[in-house]
């Protein structure tokens, strides 16, 4: 049995340890690239049931929010409450008090990322989502249907795909 087992232990060979310093290579490549060519979003889009509601432009937002931080401020916060099936969206520099028989989802853009502050919905999975600060990235509440995405310079609504 003491020779079976001997004939059966695999041995690396000079190749194999080769192969495996390549492959890592090729993911620490790949890893930091990934890293550097995600950009910081360029327009902050709200869309409720797939019409957009308000784009603002993060750069103007964000660099005047950073002046603000210096002097005490923070960043800012879009309340959002549904009537008769659309979206209003009003600005807020303060976090506002929540309305009470109104559905509502409320967004806080600061100097670096983007999250849902609260939403009256059932689930909470929006206000429990990361905060988002990268291009293409989103936050979804389905029970109201909206979407807060951030867009990159020069993306527009075309379709990124198709299926047949």
């Amino acid at each position: 049995m003491g020779k079976k087992a001997e004939e059966t232990k695999l041995h690396m060979t000079k190749a194999d340890v080769v192969v495996i310093i390549v492959c890592l290579l090729a993911a620490l490549i790949l890893a930091v690239y990934l890293f550097n060519s995600q950009e910081q979003g360029k327009l902050l889009r709200i869309s409720h049931d797939g019409e957009t509601v308000i784009t603002i432009e993060l750069a103007e937002s964000i660099s005047r929010e950073r002046q603000d931080s210096e002097s005490g401020g923070r960043g800012i916060y879009y309340l959002i409450t549904y009537e008769e099936n659309r979206a209003v969206p009003v600005r807020y520099e303060e976090r506002p008090d929540m309305p009470v028989g109104v559905n509502y989802n409320l967004v806080y853009i600061s100097p670096e990322e983007v999250w849902m502050e609260a939403a009256d919905c059932r689930d909470q999975i929006c206000v429990h989502h990361r905060p988002i600060a990268g291009n293409r990235e989103s936050i979804i509440c389905l029970p109201h249907r909206l979407v807060v995405e951030i867009a990159g310079e020069g993306q527009d609504e075309a379709l990124d795909g198709m299926v047949k």
